[in-house]
């Protein structure tokens, strides 16, 4: 499974993109526990995604799939981390 990091996640580890091999199917919040620790930090907190990011699961958002972030996904998925900067 590929997960794209966008924005300033990118630097949190080395390039913009992570391998994670999925034997059969896991969740996306399983997924997200796969991540190195210090991107898994940034990006959860209690197995919820923290605010000031948005998750899209093969160009879907991920809040807005019927299950979540117990939405199964297999090998060839992508998910894309965004942070969300607010400002004025």
């Amino acid at each position: 499974m590929k997960v794209e990091l966008i924005g300033h996640l990118r630097s949190v580890v080395d390039g913009g993109v992570i391998e994670i091999k999925i034997e059969g199917q896991a969740t996306v919040v399983e997924v997200l526990r796969m991540l190195p620790e210090n991107l898994r930090d940034i990006l959860l907190n209690d197995g919820k995604l923290k605010p000031g990011f948005l998750l899209l699961l093969n160009g879907s958002e991920v809040r807005s799939l019927k299950k979540g972030m117990e939405t199964l996904v297999s090998d060839e998925d992508t998910l894309t981390a965004i942070p969300i900067i607010h400002g004025g």
